[in-house]
């Protein structure tokens, strides 16, 4: 059995390079054709041979190496007698005629040739339109996790750290960037410049990136107060964009001197840029000074873009600037480790938005949008430790998920919360004084924690980071009503675990707090099976364990407990944290069978006066996901949505359409949540005038809608209208005059249509040229929302399969993400075992563990809907709905 103390350091078989020939320096000339999608490349690599050998091995994908020679000292040149290009692990072996001798220094030089791809990986080519309609290229990078290969011939390890001297040879008119500052532009002759940049400190090959293509700017600097002078910092586009981009250099400018203070280390760079890709897969990359976003990751239209974008651009933002330290200054010595990076930037990111936008009130939203997704992956025995072993490249890319950013982010939150902020953070410049320019480890991590707090982190932290899932707590009241017995057993959403998979002792801080303490009970710690502590369970109103929703676990009460949490809930005497934690833990252990939705159900009504947005986007997440359960219970789901009317149509009443003067954004997102939820469930009178003003918008009055507005009037039109509201709201998407994030809106209100023409429509445009590829997800998300349109859905996937696997070859976790969103709503163990025989003789290695979570999400789906049908309906129609 698991227990609380230290666990021992996994072995992991890992596939690397061999060791016996390591870079220290790169030399690069790229010499990109926008006009042939293909450039032309020469790398000199200053190596140390380490011990005695004929072959250097090196990565090199979809590269085709024309020369190759290797000088040892000053000695003349040898030429590799052969190279071999080994396609399945992406290496090239080049073969000589002399022998390296051990203890050696030498310069490897090879020229190369390669195609800017359309694959949104490696060296590749986006597509922008220009002021006249011409469609045109620009080329850009994505190297992360393992992509430098396609680029260049190199060491594609993050421990292979080097430094780098690039040189970009491109058309006289373009804009040429990459991660420093220039150095020098010198003609090459035949309209073609050099563009050399200075050299980068040692860094790995995964955060190199260039930019080649006719660019603009906007352009600020920090104030230099903590970084010791001002940085630069800009913010390119595509011609006519820029001004988008304030928004985004504002928080930037703001942000890199906020984590000079906070770690205590300058910006390592001369300057910081930021560049909207119209073609980019993930939302952002934080390559050291030249950090790459999808244009609705980092442009905002001041006027019409949702006060949801420009939260989530500032998100974005920060999120890379705290790779700069955090990632690139010191970087993983491998990808098991992926969460140093990933986990640590989503807490410290969201630490940067508060400071400088503490209205956004976003360590609240914290626990919707990552803790509660966490929670919800981690739930499956299909989920993965937050250290997960990684032997090879194929399955790198796997682990960027919700354990990695979300479940990481919320250990850090917890293991912040107990020791203190200020010993944390004191851990934290610690940490990457030691490690800068190098590699670590969470091992690392946690001595540094250690040494700070005064606390021995490791201790508890282990169990967090390197074991799978998490506890329910279970509350006992014991007789005398002065204690409770609080017993932890592995949470899992398909029931309870059996005895072998209960075999983890969690360390967990309980957080206790009874009605009238002014705070709660931080030394409380449960680390045995079960314990028992003090609590005034007979004297307080109520008491609640995990106070603020800190923890890493769901809590199941006694019934009087829960009546009593639900009392004080209606009675606003509770914080907004806690009021969301009840309500979601009622949700999950009523999909786990711990509890019965109808405890759920009975739950709501305490929640019916609730006025704060994120509470309220925590209920429609959870009544959404009981319809979606429900959807094909044709008596049922009309009463589930009358129950949901009896909720959000009084509040869509009260709100209105129209913004209040001085009202903060998360008011203007609650009234569009209810508007939606309200036409969604049925409410008549919502869906009219949604449709209305609809019409209205595209007859010219904009004043029908403010920027949160429209999108949920959008969704709602075509939900509840027809083949007019469709094509106008297709066609607003087609303008690219409108805002990034309001088309993107656009696009993802389509799949909310339920006429089976209308969706068949959709799924038809969504592979066409009109939707990038990077978005196709988008166009085909709500589909699964209906669900007599899940079918259809499915059949679209499984019939265009090889076409979505071609598109997608070189990122095939995007397969993963159409797969979940293609299958992961249906109910029943039959549909299962048919989606399981559809890929039993297909390649699913690169996104196994999303087909393998699908399935078991619906097997977990099925015995909830089966376990709790009857007694659903029974409370439905005792409650008249």
């Amino acid at each position: 059995m698991s227990s609380s103390a230290p666990a021992q350091k996994p072995v992991e078989e890992r596939e690397l390079l061999p060791a016996n020939v390591t870079p220290t320096h790169y030399e690069i000339l790229l010499a990109p054709d926008l006009e042939a999608l293909t450039y032309s490349g020469k790398v000199s690599i200053n190596v140390r041979i380490h011990e005695s050998t004929k072959e250097v091995v090196l990565h090199s994908n979809e590269l085709e190496l024309s020369k190759a020679t290797l000088a040892v000292g000053d000695a003349a040149p040898q030429p590799a007698s052969r190279i071999d290009l080994r396609k399945e692990d992406e290496t090239a072996h080049l073969h000589f005629a002399q022998q390296l001798e051990a203890g050696s220094e030498a310069t490897l030089v090879i020229e190369f040739r390669g195609v800017l791809n359309d694959l949104m990986v490696g060296f590749y080519r986006s597509r922008y339109t220009d002021a006249q309609g011409t469609d045109k290229f620009m080329a850009t990078t994505q190297f992360e996790p393992t992509d430098a290969r396609r680029a260049f011939p190199c060491w594609d390890e993050p421990t292979q750290k080097a430094t780098f001297d690039v040189t970009l040879r491109v058309d006289e008119a373009l804009t040429a960037l990459s991660n420093m500052d220039v150095a020098s532009e010198t003609p090459a002759g035949d309209g073609l410049k050099d563009v050399r940049f200075n050299r980068t400190p040692v860094m790995s090959t995964y955060l190199l990136a260039f930019v080649v293509g006719e660019l603009e700017f906007i352009e600020a600097h920090t104030s230099g107060k903590h970084n010791g002078r001002p940085i630069p910092c800009r913010v390119y586009t595509t011609p006519g964009k820029s001004a988008r981009g304030k928004f985004a250099l504002d928080v930037a400018v703001q942000v890199l001197e906020y984590f000079a203070d906070v770690f205590g280390i300058a910006y390592a760079l001369p300057k910081l840029d930021q560049i909207a890709i119209n073609d980019f897969e993930s939302g952002a990359m934080e390559n050291w000074g030249l950090i790459t976003y999808r244009e609705v990751a980092l442009l905002v239209d001041e006027a019409s873009s949702s006060s949801q974008a420009r939260q989530q651009v500032a998100y974005v933002v920060s999120h890379e600037l705290a790779h700069q330290w955090f990632g690139n200054l010191v970087t993983m010595e491998w990808w098991s480790e992926l969460w140093l990076n990933e986990g640590f930037a989503t807490w410290v990111g969201t630490l940067a938005v508060d400071h400088v936008f503490p209205e956004y009130h976003i360590w609240t939203q914290f626990l919707v949008d990552d803790l509660n997704r966490a929670l919800a992956l981690d739930a499956l025995r299909s989920s993965h430790p937050i250290q997960v072993p990684v032997r090879r490249s194929a399955d790198i890319s796997q682990i960027f998920d919700a354990i990695s950013y979300s479940k990481g982010g919320s250990a850090i939150r917890m293991l912040s919360s107990y020791i203190g902020l200020d010993s944390f953070l004191a851990g934290v410049r610690a940490y990457l004084q030691k490690h800068k320019y190098a590699n670590a480890s969470t091992q690392d991590l946690w001595s540094a924690l250690s040494d700070a707090s005064g606390v021995n982190v490791t201790e508890f932290m282990a169990i967090w980071t390197r074991t799978v899932g998490y506890p329910v707590l279970t509350v006992q009241e014991l007789p005398g009503g002065a204690q409770i017995k609080v017993q932890q057993d592995r949470y899992l959403s398909a029931g309870h675990a059996s005895d072998d998979e209960n075999q983890t002792l969690w360390w967990v801080p309980l957080r206790i707090k009874a009605a009238g303490a002014e705070a709660c009970n931080s030394s409380a710690v449960l680390t045995a099976r079960s314990a028992v502590f003090d609590v005034p369970a007979a004297e307080a109103k109520w008491y609640k364990l995990n106070h603020d929703t800190v923890g890493i676990c769901r809590v199941k009460y006694s019934p009087s407990a829960v009546a009593s949490l639900a009392a004080a809930t209606a009675k606003g005497e509770l914080g907004i944290n806690d009021r969301i934690g009840i309500i979601s833990d009622a949700a999950a252990l009523a999909t786990s069978g711990h509890s019965s939705t109808v405890d759920f159900l009975t739950l709501l009504r305490a929640y019916s006066n609730e006025t704060e947005f994120v509470v309220w986007q925590e209920i429609s997440q959870r009544l959404d996901a009981l319809q979606s359960v429900w959807a094909n219970e044709a008596e049922a789901i009309g009463s589930i949505r009358a129950l949901a009317r009896t909720l959000y149509s009084p509040l869509a009443k009260r709100l209105g359409w129209d913004a209040v003067s001085g009202e903060d954004s998360l008011a203007s997102r609650l009234r569009a949540l209810a508007i939606r939820a309200a036409g969604f469930s049925g409410d008549a009178h919502v869906a009219a005038e949604a449709r209305r003003r609809v019409n209205a918008f595209f007859e010219g009055d904009r004043s029908v809608f403010n920027s949160d507005t429209q999108r949920a009037a959008f969704a709602v039109a075509v939900r509840t209208g027809g083949r007019a509201e469709f094509d106008k709201i297709r066609g607003y998407y087609l303008d690219t005059a409108n805002p990034v994030d309001q088309r993107l809106a656009a696009l993802s209100s389509l799949g909310f249509a339920t006429d089976a023409a209308l969706v068949d429509d959709v799924l038809t445009f969504a592979l066409s040229e009109r939707v990038r590829n990077q978005d196709l997800h988008q166009a085909i998300a709500a589909i699964n929302t209906s669900g007599s349109n899940r079918q259809r859905l499915w059949q679209w996937y499984c019939d265009n399969y090889a076409v979505l696997a071609a598109r997608y070859r070189a990122s095939m976790n995007y397969m993963g993400i159409l797969l979940r969103l293609s299958v992961a709503e249906f109910t029943g163990n039959s549909r299962a075992d048919e989606i399981e025989a559809f890929f039993a003789a297909r390649d699913t290695s690169k996104f196994r563990r999303v087909l393998d979570q699908s399935l078991e999400k619906i097997r977990a789906n099925t015995r909830w809907l089966e376990k709790d049908r009857s007694d659903v309906a029974a409370w439905l129609q005792s409650n008249n709905y």
